[in-house]
């Protein structure tokens, strides 16, 4: 059967409106919220009714550089170390090799590259470490930078040692510390599991290694075979991962050419296995409340959680310069709950936790600074819920924990009442020398953000912000300051006598 010519044209005009309405439409922008501040826009098209975002909008966005690979027919992204590489019309990107499923393809209309979105939020948010979210109603795009991934973990052998690999999408801080023998804890605050892991069997020289992941970041065992001697912990950049070597230092039982490797791989870091309570390294800085909780306002509407923050910042440079690895339960204006904070700190395996505050009472009259431990009222309840004391690196060997949550607290900070009065009455000796303001000395309290801490744990109230003599001082970036310095001058006083104690 043939078509008439009028048939004709409305067959074609039909299959124009069909093309049109199942492959582009574009003009429509998005615009990006960047992390830092910044605003970017992104050109955006419909395509087979779905929304996609132009690719060199994006790269210009994050930072990025377009290569095109004309041998293999695809276009990558680099970004800092990492790499995303497509092909039009495939709904499969590869991140640093890895492949990823972004749900539709990736598609090229006129020389220009067009991604879904789920290629913003999966591939892109991996390559720069970011949550990136899309409101298409609003129009808008978030990027908002992320602690490290963690990609993958695995064990290798090398010579005369064994290493257990933890691969991340980002470098990440981290601590690490061998409290009993055959086991080295780390942590990587602020960190995540990219999948959930299982318990890895060992080889060599590990037993096993553990990742749990929570709030407060990523905590991991590595437990090692009883001919294990030390180990070293390192951080590397290209690929990103930290390494934990373990090594058995026995010179007969290393064929000799590989003692020099051996030696080269353990650096000038290497650790033996230690026991408990062997030194102070690591510390937690709490900077009390924030976000919503402000704490207390002053008179000038000074912020409790603002100076609380400002001298956290201060202490942790002064204490990094001394050796010590720092932690913050939190480093921007965010609410941390009082049970998160000694988690927070317990995960971490600190060794001292300080927290920071301001003092404040009805009557303007009172000032001056104090510095406060735990104790509790005689009604405290020994079994309720806290912060998880017999935590990752406190833990009972060979128990495993699915979460922070089914930990429960054991008073253990009661029977730390001694230490932390040493760590309290350095601080508030240190202070008493460079402050100006009055001395409320030291004293025990019931406090909350103590009473879950598996470590020596005081409270720093540095001046009264409703006192207007003390609020002046607190606004003041030199008292601050001074007060930073005398905190980390206690700690480090603390921490040259706590072995001697501990002999």
């Amino acid at each position: 059967m043939s078509l008439g010519p009028r048939t004709g044209v409305v067959a074609v005009v039909a299959l124009v409106v069909v093309l049109l309405c199942c492959t582009t439409a574009t003009g429509d922008v998005f615009s990006i919220a960047l992390d830092d501040g910044r605003t970017d826009y992104v050109e955006t098209a419909r395509i087979d009714g779905a929304w996609y975002f132009r690719l060199a909008d994006l790269a210009r966005a994050v930072g990025a550089s377009r290569h095109w690979n004309p041998r293999t027919s695809k276009m990558s992204l680099a970004v800092g170390i990492h790499r995303v590489s497509m092909a039009s019309d495939s709904q499969f990107v590869a991140l640093d090799g890895e492949s990823i499923n972004v749900h539709k393809p990736v598609v090229m209309r006129d020389g220009e590259y067009w991604t879904p979105v789920r290629f913003l939020t999966r591939a892109l948010g991996l390559a720069v470490n970011s949550e990136i979210t899309v409101d298409g109603p609003g129009e808008t795009i978030s990027i908002v930078k992320l602690g490290a991934f963690v990609m993958s973990v695995g064990l290798e052998e090398r010579p005369g040692a064994t290493v257990a690999v933890v691969a991340l999408n980002d470098r990440a801080e981290f601590s690490a510390s061998s409290r009993e023998r055959g086991r080295i804890d780390f942590f990587m605050p602020g960190a995540a599991l990219l999948d959930s892991l299982d318990v890895l069997d060992g080889v060599g020289l590990i037993s096993s290694v553990e990742l749990v992941e929570s709030e407060a970041g990523v905590s991991g065992v590595v437990r090692a075979a009883p001919s294990a001697t030390a180990y070293d912990a390192q951080m590397h950049t290209n690929p990103p991962r930290l390494e934990v070597v373990v090594v058995a230092e026995r010179e007969q039982s290393v064929p000799s050419p590989f003692l020099k490797g051996m030696k080269n791989l353990l650096g000038t870091g290497a650790s033996p296995f230690e026991t408990p309570d062997d030194g102070v390294v690591t510390v937690m800085l709490d900077p009390g409340h924030g976000g919503e909780d402000s704490g207390r306002v002053g008179r000038s509407g000074l912020l409790e959680k603002d100076v609380a923050l400002a001298i956290a910042d201060r202490i942790a440079p002064h204490l990094r310069r001394e050796g010590f690895y720092v932690f913050m339960t939190r480093s921007s204006d965010s609410r941390v709950p009082l049970k998160r904070r000694a988690e927070i700190a317990n995960l971490a395996g600190a060794d001292i936790f300080v927290s920071v505050h301001c003092g404040s009472w009805h009557s303007a009259g009172a000032s001056g600074f104090r510095v406060s431990y735990y104790v509790p009222t005689p009604d405290d309840v020994v079994d309720k819920s806290s912060a998880g004391t017999r935590g990752l690196r406190r833990g009972v060997p060979g128990v495993r924990h699915g979460g922070v949550g089914n930990l429960r607290w054991g008073g253990l900070q009661e029977s730390l009442t001694d230490e932390s009065r040493v760590l309290a009455r350095a601080v508030r000796g240190r202070m008493a020398g460079a402050l100006p303001n009055y001395d409320r000395g030291v004293g025990g309290a019931d406090l909350a953000v103590l009473a879950g801490c598996a470590m020596p744990a005081i409270l720093v109230e540095a001046g009264f912000i409703t006192n207007a003599t003390d609020a002046a001082l607190l606004a003041d970036e030199g008292f601050l300051e001074d007060v930073a310095g005398a905190i980390a001058r206690g700690v480090v006083e603390y921490s040259h006598s706590f072995g001697g104690r501990n002999q």
